[in-house]
């Protein structure tokens, strides 16, 4: 089995204000996630505002980031979720074609009804059957409408190509169902403040959208986790709850790009029908970024 343990942002996808993808400013991000204490990056997940991209767009954005990521021991973990098998077999040849490491696939989710456990197992076991590469699940019920149970995962963690999860139900106890069934199954944080509870069960890392901003606080929890010092893993947990609240669930990806923005990294315009976050937002995670000690561009 592939070990993919660490910390991963899904990053954003940087646009010009004409709606473009910004590919100067998304090269500049990697060297700042590069030189970061993370192990690689995941493109496109939902921070990557993935549902508004393009195949074409997609492909270039693996180009850019396999081309700088290839020689700096960080890996690429591509989203080629969608809503067929086929297609999501299509783009994960792609993504290994392009140097992925692993691909992370969101479920297909628009005829829900449709989706029973059986369908979902039986499109995911395909997806394996056929891809070069590893595969992670993604369960993310808030933005699919489908929470993955238990049943689901205790069948796919049998396939010697899926090798784990990234969970962002944050259920603590269905993760607990499944490290206790199959310990080896890489289980990954979806949130920043779910990474400690995560880790105690036995999670071997996270994928966070407030890994884009500041990953320092992160890899200190980890640090501090397997140091055995839980009161300082403890400490620098709820020292981001408050943040990572802000740039994920309260003001979703426009909040997490203008974070971006004022810590001197580019976060740039939200693609429409998004709307750009408002000044009382603005107003809030400049406080919140304060709060954390971090240098707050002008």
């Amino acid at each position: 089995m592939s070990a993919l343990a660490g910390l991963y942002p899904p990053i954003t996808t940087p646009f010009t204000h004409d709606d473009r993808l910004a590919l100067a400013e998304l090269e500049r991000n990697l060297a700042h996630w590069i030189a970061s204490p993370l192990d690689g990056v995941v493109m496109p997940g939902s921070n990557s505002e993935s549902v508004f991209l393009t195949r074409e767009e997609r492909l270039e954005l693996w180009r850019v980031c396999a081309n700088l990521l290839k020689n700096s021991g960080k890996r690429l973990i591509a989203g080629t979720g969608a809503e067929t098998t086929a297609e999501t077999i299509a783009l994960t040849e792609e993504a290994a074609k392009l140097g992925a490491a692993a691909t992370l696939v969101l479920p297909p989710f628009f005829y829900k009804a449709a989706l029973t456990p059986e369908a979902l197992i039986t499109h995911y076991r395909a997806v394996a059957d056929a891809s070069p590469i590893p595969v992670l699940l993604y369960n993310v019920p808030a933005f699919t409408g489908i929470d993955f149970v238990p049943a689901i995962f205790m069948d796919l963690a049998q396939h010697p190509q899926i090798v784990g999860v990234k969970d962002s139900s944050s259920n603590v106890v269905k993760m607990a169902g499944v490290l206790a069934a199959y310990p080896d199954f890489q289980v990954f944080a979806g949130t920043g403040s779910a990474l400690l509870p995560f880790m105690s069960l036995g999670a071997v890392g996270g994928i966070m959208g407030l890994a884009n901003v500041t990953s320092e606080p992160l890899r200190a929890i980890v640090d501090a986790f397997h140091a055995g010092d839980m009161a300082s893993a403890r400490r620098h947990q709820l020292s981001v709850a408050a943040l990572n609240e802000a740039v994920t669930a309260r003001y979703g990806v426009a909040g997490l790009k203008y974070a971006m923005d004022r810590v001197g990294i580019y976060g740039g315009p939200v693609r429409r029908p998004l709307l750009p976050l408002n000044a009382a937002g603005r107003a809030d995670i400049d406080r919140l970024l304060a709060a954390l000690g971090l240098g707050v561009a002008a």
